[in-house]
């Protein structure tokens, strides 16, 4: 059953590849953990939150 509020959360993170040769999704990027400009694979989160029954 759809409600009228509910949350969607985003989170962005940044999975060290600083070894990594010959992988195609390795991009150098900034990494907010390492506070520097790093090799490795963004990655985005989606959460839906539904706060009437507790479940994401």
């Amino acid at each position: 059953m759809p409600v009228a509020e509910g949350y969607l959360i985003f989170d962005d993170a940044v999975l060290d590849k600083s070894y990594s040769q010959c992988i195609e999704l390795v991009r150098r990027q900034w990494s907010g953990n390492a506070k520097a400009v790093i090799k490795g694979i963004g990655v985005v989160a989606c959460v839906d939150v539904n706060p009437e029954t507790d479940q994401f």
